[in-house]
């Protein structure tokens, strides 16, 4: 099945508003410069995009603005005066300029979790199958990666966002209560933590959430409110629905020392997640074969004779080749 992938598309106010936020903040480098010299020349509205947005915010009116919205508090507080403001003048001529602020501070309110996500430095680690690696994100969180898996990250200013496009991670997320922590799962469901350790299993058909310390809500994608999950609690989304929570033992060994524990799983589900510690791809040569039930605790150092035994078992042989390892059913 082909990777699927989440891509955000910028409009070109979006666009413009990284570019004023960017330009704001430090001078641009001769790469940034070019790359920003050449977004403008692609299209002449995203010159005027940028210049009503840059002028913008270089308006006094706009500090102006920000000020009477901090004292207005205060204001509240006072009594009105039946004087006529002898300022009326200079308030009409301002009106203008403070709509004008408003709208653009608006823009950026709307905008702001995009831009600070397009800004954040994207991050990728893969494992190719057989393989598995470790790594530490720049906030502290600590990602265990099973073979065959893809974890994208941006980790923002107010948010941090990561995509598990293939495979198998565990999180131990860095708590950080400024900055939700969520990650999408295949485009098919949604985890949302703020500090704790779970593990996500994406497969063909399903995302399988395990949480082993703390609360998660999981969310199938396109749904409202989800569920939440506590440690030592398990769900799946399948058919684009949340099946019901199943509880496991958090303590026991899993896939990261080398156990695999399934119970009622698919062969087919079963394959992929082999395939994962595999050198060789598991592929089925008969689709009757994807759906018998696996249950059971098996070691994952050897999935070639592992699956040879299930074999004898549930009806099938492995037939090894140069690229692969086929599952046959018995004659």
């Amino acid at each position: 099945m082909a990777e699927r992938r989440v891509v955000w598309n910028p409009s070109p106010v979006e666009e413009a508003a990284r570019w004023a936020l960017r330009r704001a903040d430090a001078p641009l480098t001769p790469e940034e410069e070019a790359a920003f010299q050449a977004w403008l020349a692609a299209d002449p509205g995203h010159r005027d995009s940028y210049q009503a947005l840059h002028a913008t915010l270089e308006d006094p009116a706009l500090a102006e603005a920000m000020a009477g919205l901090n004292a207005a508090p205060r204001a509240a507080r006072r009594p009105a005066s039946r004087a006529v403001p002898r300022t009326i003048p200079r308030a009409r001529r301002l009106l203008p300029g403070l709509a004008l602020a408003a709208c653009a501070a608006l823009a950026l309110i709307v905008v702001w979790p995009n831009v600070d996500r397009y800004m954040a430095t994207p991050l990728r680690y893969e494992t190719a199958g057989g393989q598995g690696r470790t790594v530490t994100l720049p906030d502290g969180t600590a990602l265990n990666l099973n073979g065959d898996t893809v974890v994208e990250a941006r980790l923002g200013h107010g948010h941090r966002w990561l995509t598990l496009s293939r495979g198998e991670a565990y999180f131990d997320v860095a708590h950080d209560s400024d900055r939700p922590f969520e990650i999408e799962a295949g485009g098919r469901a949604a985890i949302t933590v703020l500090g704790t350790a779970f593990d996500v299993d994406l497969t063909r058909d399903v995302v399988e959430l395990s949480v082993y310390r703390g609360r998660v809500r999981f969310t199938a994608a396109g749904a409202g409110t989800g569920r939440e999950l506590t440690a030592g609690q398990r769900a799946a989304v399948h058919n684009g629905q949340l099946q019901s929570l199943a509880d496991f033992n958090p303590a026991a060994e899993d896939w990261r020392q080398g156990w695999l524990e399934t119970e009622g799983i698919t062969l087919g589900r079963l394959a992929e997640r082999l395939s994962r510690r595999s050198a060789l791809p598991i592929v089925l040569t008969d689709s009757r074969l994807a759906t018998r039930q696996i249950s059971g605790r098996f070691r994952l150092d050897n999935p070639a004779r592992l699956l040879a035994t299930l074999g004898r078992v549930h009806g099938f042989t492995v037939d090894r080749q140069a690229d692969r390892l086929l599952l046959v059913p018995a004659a």
